[in-house]
Order: structure tokens, then C-alpha cells, then sequence
């Protein structure tokens, strides 16, 4: 691993277009299917798919040697999709520790991550609402 400023902007320019990606496919499933904010996310559901799908799509044509270049491969996985879909990094690292036999550290981390994030969601709300007071 790398780390240059050439490696930094090829990453920032893949989350950058990952994040326009998301908001433009997040507006028009909510748009098109007429979603509120107490319905089923289900723009969110397709997109942490999606995100999980092109993950998998670039880590295994880059394990081919279709993707020679390191930071094309950063650019389309940690940004483009880390920026349209932080799930994607999510699957990829339980994937390699499924593959790796850590099952206990896997099963650990899923567990750890819907646990936690919905915590620390309702902890940072939380203290939104008491600033704002």
C-alpha cells in the first residue's frame, strides 16, 4: 500500500462520484416509487446492494489482472464504491475473513457493526437534539 497524493485524489475522485451517484439514485427510487421517510428505505437496501455488487465485480476483475493499476483499483473500490456505499468496504472485509476461516471474528464484526451503528446513530441524534435546545 501506497500513499501519495496521486493515490489520494484517485480515491477522492471515485468517492466523489460515488456520492453524486448515490444521491442521484437515492432521488430517483424515492422519487419513482414515491418513498417517505417512514417507508422501507428500500433506496438505501438497492443501493448497499448495488455498492456490494460493484465491490465484488472490482475486487474479482482486479484478482484477474483486468484492473492492473493500483489506483484505478482504489479509485473504484474504496471511492467510488466506499463513496456510493460504506456496506461495500463491509461485505468485502467479511468476505476475506470468511475465506480466511475467522468465522468467530467475522460473525463478531456483523454483530459489532448493526449493533454499534445503531447506537452510535441514536447517541449522535441524541446529542444533535440537546444542542439544539
Amino acid at each position: 500500500m501506497v500513499l501519495s497524493l496521486k493515490t489520494l485524489l484517485c480515491i477522492g475522485c471515485g468517492c466523489f462520484a460515488g456520492g453524486v451517484l448515490r444521491y442521484l439514485t437515492s432521488y430517483y427510487i424515492c422519487t419513482r416509487w414515491q418513498i417517505s421517510a417512514t417507508d422501507m428505505p428500500w433506496h438505501t437496501l438497492l443501493i448497499n446492494f448495488g455498492g456490494c455488487l460493484f465491490m465484488g465485480l472490482f475486487c474479482g476483475l482486479a484478482t484477474a489482472g483486468f484492473i492492473e493499476s493500483p489506483n484505478l483499483r482504489l479509485a473504484l473500490t474504496a471511492g467510488l464504491c466506499g463513496g456510493y456505499s460504506t456496506l461495500a468496504a463491509f461485505a468485502f472485509e467479511n468476505t476475506m475473513l470468511f475465506r480466511a476461516g475467522n468465522l468467530l471474528t467475522a460473525g463478531s464484526y456483523i454483530a459489532a457493526t448493526l449493533v454499534g451503528s445503531i447506537i452510535c446513530f441514536v447517541a449522535g441524534y441524541a446529542a444533535a437534539n440537546c444542542c439544539a435546545r
